[in-house]
């Protein structure tokens, strides 16, 4: 089950709601009912994976991640859910009146389409928003002001982004003509690189069988899910190692290997030189 609370509701310029969502380690459940016809939402997504279907929209949800979807004026067979997870379920939900944004923004139309089923990982500014909107470091008697201050930030950060480059999600190996199946596999492996590779969960989390999913990875890609899986892995850790806060060992346990020496072998084989030897270059 998970647990709901309304952190906040307004109307007037601008019509919102903000949800806070929580659920246990190994909980799943629905929150089809946070979801809103006619309106655009955007997730903050700290712990937990999910995700969210409409007519046109499919949005995979994962730790750490900043989601955009609108939904529809038209009822019909619409799906929230989240998924079992280890570390349980950690967000929070905006939702205003597509009718209300365009009040303050104007036409908005084609920006939405543009935005639609974003999902990119946050930065530290989106981290610190979740922590702002849960816990407000200000006054009881000044909230109304302050959380439309906040919402018009997001609004202007998130749907009028005009971001430096792609995110490493939609890098050059999930091209915008591949199959959605094989666009959501390889963001979900993004987001579980310390797991190791579960086919079946993966294929039922995607929408199809484990089979056809495999060979449609490869078709399209070129490559193996397991290729892809230690590409993603050894390019999480060469980032890591550059940053020189641990060593080699925690590197390999932190992106899912539990043996030094297959780490080293994987990294050697992505990278053209041992781990060490990626070092030495780097300082």
């Amino acid at each position: 089950m998970i647990r709901k609370t309304l952190i906040h509701r307004q109307s007037g310029s601008l019509d919102f709601e903000i949800w806070h969502l929580i659920g246990d380690p190994g909980e799943a459940g629905s929150w089809a009912d946070v979801v809103k016809r006619s309106s655009l939402h955007l997730v903050l997504n700290q712990t937990g994976e999910g995700l969210m279907m409409d007519a046109g929209t499919r949005l995979t949800l994962l730790p750490a991640t900043a989601g955009l979807f609108t939904t529809g004026s038209k009822a019909g067979l619409m799906s929230a859910t989240r998924f079992a997870s280890d570390g349980g379920h950690n967000f929070v939900i905006l939702v205003i009146a597509i009718e209300s944004v365009e009040r303050v923004f104007g036409p908005v139309e084609l920006i939405m389409k543009k935005n639609l089923g974003i999902l990119r990982r946050w930065s530290d500014r989106e981290s610190g928003l979740l922590g702002d909107l849960v816990s407000p470091p200000i006054q009881s008697a000044v909230e109304k002001a302050w959380y439309l201050a906040k919402t018009l930030e997001i609004l202007s950060l998130h749907l009028f982004r005009q971001p430096k480059e792609e995110p490493r999600f939609f890098c050059s190996m999930i091209k915008s003509n591949a199959h959605r199946h094989v666009r959501e596999a390889l963001i979900l492996l993004e987001g579980r690189l310390e797991q190791a590779l579960d086919l079946k969960k993966l294929a039922r989390d995607v929408g199809c069988a484990p089979p056809y999913l495999s060979r449609l990875v490869k078709q399209e890609t070129g490559k193996t899910l397991l290729l892809h899986l230690r590409s993603l892995r050894i390019s999480k850790a060469a980032e890591m190692l550059s940053e020189n806060r641990l060593n080699v060992t925690e590197v390999a346990l932190e992106v899912g290997y539990q043996s030094l020496s297959h780490f080293s072998k994987a990294f050697s084989m992505e990278q053209g030189m041992t781990p060490s030897q990626f070092l030495k270059r780097s300082s």
